[in-house]
């Protein structure tokens, strides 16, 4: 599908399901292993690693968000492609689990002389916690300045 100028088609895929396909997205940030990155229509056409990390998007002067960890990323002038690992949609999140996803990493983490513990496995439990935590309390925020504008 080809974009008007100015707009951009935004697919989101795990393995098991397709998350997201919007046309008319104006812009896009997205982690990528070493950073965040942002995409404009038009963008150079690149591919890149996906990080842990929150994917905003822009549609119609409104934000979408997603939490995101590992996969692929490929971009065109029109089209931003993610073929990631694991996907979920901000207000699909459970705030209070997430939450406890972290205390239960954090824990791990700082036990780690005491315990035999995969440090790089519980390091990446933190981030993606981290991650989910950031994209609900984004679309919270987003969600409490809709219901004063209106």
């Amino acid at each position: 599908m080809v974009e008007t100028k100015g707009n951009m088609r935004v697919v989101i895929l795990t393995p098991n399901k397709r998350l997201l396909d919007l046309s008319g997205v104006t812009e896009l940030y997205l982690p990528i292993e070493n950073g965040v990155i942002g995409v404009l229509p038009g963008h150079a056409p690149m591919v890149s690693a996906v990080g842990t990390g929150v994917v905003i998007y822009t549609l119609n002067d409104s934000s979408g968000f997603f939490k995101v960890a590992g996969g692929v990323a490929e971009i065109t002038g029109g089209s931003v492609n993610l073929l990631v690992d694991v996907g979920e949609e901000a207000s699909q999140i459970d705030f209070d689990r997430a939450q406890k996803s972290l205390e239960r990493a954090q824990g791990r983490l700082s036990d780690k002389a005491s315990e035999n513990i995969d440090v790089k496995r519980a390091e990446a439990a933190r981030l993606r916690a981290l991650a989910r935590l950031e994209a609900a309390e984004l679309y919270r925020g987003k969600n409490s300045q809709d219901k004063k504008s209106v």
